[in-house]
C-alpha cells in the first residue's frame, strides 16, 4: 500500500511540474500602447467663448478588426491649468475634476495613405463630459512607429509595429490582411500561433 501512495504521489507531482511547465511556457499578452502626443481638445467656457485643452493621448490597442479599424481605451491626460478652469466653470473642487479620463471601445482607423516611417491612425471626434463640464476632441491622429523587415520578438512591442506595418502596407496595395489581423489578435490575446 505504500508503494502504491508513494507512486500516485509521484505521479501527481510529475503531472503538476509539467502543468507549470506548460503554464511558462505560453506567451503573455501584448498590450500594445502609442506614445503620449500632443492633443488640443476643445472647452466650451460659454455661449461663444473656447478653451483650448492642450493635453496628451494615449491608446491601447484592445482587438485589430476586419474592417481596417483597431479597437482599443484611449486616455486623454488634462493639465492643471484645464482643470482649474473646469472646476472654476462647473463650480466643483478641483480634486473632483479628474486629471485624466478614460474612454474604452474607441475605434480607430487607418488613415488614407499612411505608411513608412510612421503610421497614422484617426479617431473620430467626440465629444466628452469632464466633471460636468463638456469637453470636445475634434478628429484625433495617433502615430504608431513602422518597422520595416527585421525579425522582432513574438509578443513584443516591435513585432506589433512590424504588424501595424504590413497591415498598412497591404491596405495601401488593396492585399488581403485577415492572416496579418488574426496574427494581431493572437498576439493581444496572448495565444499559440497554429
Amino acid at each position: 500500500m505504500n508503494t502504491k501512495t508513494s507512486r500516485t504521489l509521484l505521479t501527481f507531482a510529475f503531472l503538476l511540474s509539467l502543468g507549470i511547465f506548460a503554464h511558462a511556457q505560453s506567451p503573455k499578452p501584448v498590450q500594445f500602447t502609442t506614445a503620449p502626443k500632443l492633443t488640443i481638445a476643445k472647452l466650451k467656457t460659454g455661449e461663444t467663448d473656447v478653451y483650448d485643452v492642450r493635453g496628451k493621448i494615449t491608446y491601447t490597442v484592445t482587438a485589430a478588426n476586419s474592417d481596417d479599424t483597431v479597437a482599443g481605451t484611449m486616455n486623454y491626460t488634462i493639465p492643471e491649468d484645464a482643470r482649474q478652469k473646469i472646476a472654476a466653470m462647473t463650480g466643483k473642487p478641483l480634486g473632483s475634476v479628474p486629471s485624466s479620463i478614460t474612454r474604452k471601445d474607441v475605434v480607430a482607423g487607418f488613415q488614407k495613405g499612411t505608411g513608412g516611417a510612421v503610421i497614422h491612425l484617426e479617431i473620430s471626434p467626440m465629444d466628452v463630459d469632464v466633471a460636468g463640464a463638456p469637453v470636445h476632441f475634434n478628429r484625433m491622429t495617433l502615430d504608431v512607429n513602422g518597422r520595416e523587415g527585421g525579425n522582432p520578438a513574438k509578443y513584443s512591442n516591435e513585432e506589433m509595429e512590424a504588424l501595424f506595418t504590413s497591415w498598412a502596407r497591404q491596405i495601401a496595395n488593396g492585399r488581403a490582411r485577415r492572416g496579418i489581423i488574426a496574427a494581431m489578435n493572437r498576439r493581444i490575446a496572448g495565444e499559440d500561433d497554429q
